[in-house]
């Protein structure tokens, strides 16, 4: 009889625990099941395609002027496609009229492989960190964009290695939804690829001042030096890739010069 009583308990006990286990298996693949469907839904970007619609997208987004101050942005339309649309930068004489992009709940480099609408891949997005604020005010506001072969996204900043079109393209626009920042550019120089955004703290004038310094004294690049720029200046920072040197970054730097 004790011998029946220990193989039932012994049964019982074996029932539980593959049931614990099958119970754990199901588990485990309900909550993967969400995620492995969002991977295969997950489309892969095409550069070429995406630099269409990009393209198609600047035709219905932007109302031209012949000032590219009184250009017009239609954010309303571009927050339908993705709501973390907040800004869109111009800068004449380049292919660089893209929207501005930053998230608020993915890590800070999604945009950097993410585009507008949610594909994977190059050429992602132009975008900027949590860190700065989406109104421009931060001292520094540093903005990320691939530089492509094709072209695109911020390649057409390496134009600003030549002193000629340095001297004549001097200026950025900025445009959100109730104002247009005119920034002038005073340096566009090749960096070392340190985190700008950690690795100064810009509400410190010191450091902020160091920061400029730096930035003006570069001898690989092009300076202004007759463009003003002090303590109180809102700096803008475009920051890309230089294909032949991986640990070094090519900067654009720019000064808020006007506001409307």
């Amino acid at each position: 009889m004790k011998k029946t009583k220990k193989i039932v308990i012994a049964v019982i006990a074996a029932l539980i625990i593959v049931l614990g286990a099958a119970g754990g298996v199901i588990f485990f693949f309900q909550q993967e099941e969400p995620q492995m469907i969002a991977q295969e839904q997950a489309e892969e970007a095409d550069p070429l395609e995406a630099e269409e619609d990009y393209q198609v997208l600047q035709g219905e987004a932007v109302t031209q002027a012949e000032d590219p101050a009184q250009n017009q942005v239609d954010f309303e339309e571009l927050q339908k496609i993705n709501p973390d649309v907040y800004a869109w930068i111009q800068i004449p004489g380049t292919n660089i009229n893209y929207p501005i992009l930053q998230s608020v709940t993915e890590a800070d480099d999604y945009y950097l492989n993410t585009t507008i609408d949610g594909k994977t891949g190059y050429p992602g997005s132009i975008y900027t960190e949590k860190y700065n604020s989406t109104s421009f005010t931060d001292p520094v506001t540093v903005i990320y964009g691939h530089n492509m072969k094709e072209g695109t996204m911020f390649a057409d900043l390496h134009k600003y290695t030549d002193k000629t079109f340095f001297d004549s393209n001097p200026y950025i626009y900025i445009y959100l939804p109730d104002k247009t920042l005119k920034y002038q550019i005073f340096a566009a120089v090749a960096f070392d690829d340190r985190y700008i955004l950690g690795s100064y703290n810009f509400q410190d004038k010191d450091d902020f001042q160091k920061y400029l310094d730096e930035l003006r004294s570069s001898i690989d690049g092009n300076v202004n030096q007759d463009v003003s720029v002090t303590q109180d200046s809102k700096i803008l920072t475009l920051s890309t890739c230089i294909s032949e040197y991986p640990n070094q970054r090519w900067l654009v730097n720019a000064t808020l010069a006007d506001e409307k």
